[in-house]
């Protein structure tokens, strides 16, 4: 259980990364004409690089804390935000445009990171049910 608390953590903290990331690049955009265009090639790269560790750890954190919980709403969830983050990352740009195209990302990272975020909260609100344990306490 402690590799799904920590990977929910991560992911959480991933999402943040790129929520951060999304606010900041129209300001140095504006603010640095002369490299404008190095900003969005490495920003269409960021957007692809953030997919391959988002990805795998999402779907692991959230899986593995499902499995436990039983509350596969949650990785629902995750599915729908980490559906948004993909379709942006490869067609966002050219469906719609760059402020749309940030607006989707934010709204597919937040998505996502709410439902790490009820992921990590039900994986805490297990009990031991065990006949060898006689409280109740966080795996």
């Amino acid at each position: 259980m402690q590799s799904s608390t920590a990977l929910d953590k991560f992911a959480i903290l991933l999402s943040g990364v790129c929520l951060v990331h999304c606010l900041l690049t129209p300001v140095l955009v504006t603010l640095l004409p002369i490299i404008s265009l190095s900003a969005l090639v490495e920003d269409v790269l960021f957007h692809k690089l953030m997919l391959w560790i988002v990805l795998p750890s999402s779907f692991i954190a959230l899986f593995l804390g499902c499995r436990k919980h039983k509350r596969w709403s949650i990785a629902l969830t995750g599915v729908a935000g980490i559906s948004v983050l993909v379709l942006v990352a490869f067609f966002g740009h050219q469906w719609l445009g760059i402020s749309g195209e940030k607006l989707a990302t934010t709204i597919g990272g937040l998505v996502l990171a709410l439902s790490h975020y009820l992921n990590y909260r039900a994986c805490q609100s297990i009990t031991c049910e065990s006949a060898n344990c006689s409280t109740q306490h966080h795996h």
